[in-house]
């Protein structure tokens, strides 16, 4: 399930709509998101993390992540990492026509403990960003007020 969600400062009026989860597409999105994260393409230290753990999976989907330096809001991918727990057996996961196999957040809730977060870098400042939580509050990067949400903005696909 896919939806949208707005964000608007009362004060400066500074905006944010943000794309979470990824619908229908998902498949494809995590095969390739994968791929990449084996290949090196997002960096070394997810790399890495396949070549130890091969067993090991992310989760792509899509979040809202902010900066903890300068608050700067942005749409990315989750990409935390995580390892197979007791519960894990080889046929969790959905299988895909080429016989890959993809890991959708409730897999990774039951069969998996997290390894590591991605570290997300901020493209203002470089500074770490964190992915955002549901019941977060979110301030505007712009003048610090408290962000609302839009209820206009809401809306859902797939």
């Amino acid at each position: 399930m896919g939806r949208s969600i707005g964000y608007r400062c009362p004060s400066c009026g500074h905006e944010h709509m943000s794309n979470r989860g990824v619908g229908f597409l998902f498949p494809k999105v995590y095969l390739e998101t994968a791929e990449k994260a084996k290949a090196g393409v997002l960096g070394e230290e997810i790399r890495k993390f396949f070549e130890n753990h091969p067993d090991g999976a992310i989760n792509a989907e899509k979040v809202t992540l902010c900066c903890d330096s300068c608050g700067n809001l942005m749409e990315g991918q989750d990409l935390s990492m995580h390892v197979p727990n007791e519960n894990y057996n080889r046929g969790v996961g959905t299988q895909v026509p080429e016989g890959s196999q993809y890991f959708m957040e409730d897999d990774l809730e039951e069969d998996f403990t997290k390894f590591a977060d991605y570290p997300h870098k901020c493209i203002k400042c470089g500074g770490s960003m964190h992915v955002v939580r549901s019941d977060e509050n979110l301030f505007c990067p712009e003048c610090g007020t408290p962000m609302e949400i839009d209820p206009d903005s809401l809306m859902m696909w797939d």
